[in-house]
């Protein structure tokens, strides 16, 4: 099998794993140990109480799956004060049997929008596969050398960089055609 091929194949995996987690969304910021016994039922109690003008919902219906990420990722890793690596709560991962009700949530709880209930101030995010995940987190990092550089540089959904140079704008998926485009800018 080609390498070309094989990365087809690859880029269809992660896709369609995407594509299956649609409905999913994480919840990040949320402390440690507050849910208690039953996930599901904290996190309907946490949205009624974080977002009140949502009557009419069927929140037991809607909130099909709610439970804790088991893992941390490179991207919850924090660096403290004193330079030492910190842990943020793991996420929860909600299923939402209604599109529409996800995207509120979506759009209330944005990382640069939180909102709170409960006792918990929390923010959401897209609940992509691991490998999109890493990919955001290494085509985040090539941003600061293309504002270096002079540049404009956004992550934009799922995982590529678009890149504004002198007018030219790009958009790379592979963070390295990302790097040998850095190199080749004066």
């Amino acid at each position: 099998m080609h390498e070309s091929q094989l990365s087809d194949i690859q880029w269809k995996v992660e896709d369609f794993e995407n594509r299956q987690r649609r409905n999913n969304l994480r919840l990040m910021g949320i402390q440690e140990g507050v849910e208690g016994q039953d996930s599901r039922a904290f996190i309907i109690r946490l949205l009624k109480a974080a977002l009140p003008e949502q009557t009419g919902w069927d929140w037991e219906k809607e909130i099909q799956r709610a439970h804790q990420f088991p893992l941390r990722l490179r991207s919850q890793q924090l660096t403290g004060a004193s330079g030492t690596a910190q842990q943020q709560p793991r996420a929860f991962i909600v299923y939402f049997g209604n599109y529409l009700l996800h995207q509120i949530v979506f759009e209330k709880a944005r990382p640069d929008a939180r909102i709170s209930g409960e006792g918990c101030t929390f923010f959401s995010r897209p609940d992509f596969c691991h490998a999109t995940v890493e990919r955001q987190w290494r085509l985040r990092q090539l941003i600061s050398p293309f504002q270096e550089k002079g540049a404009e540089a956004y992550l934009l959904s799922p995982a590529r960089l678009k890149t504004i140079y002198k007018g030219m704008i790009r958009v790379f998926a592979s963070e390295i055609k990302v790097k040998e485009y850095l190199q080749s800018l004066t």
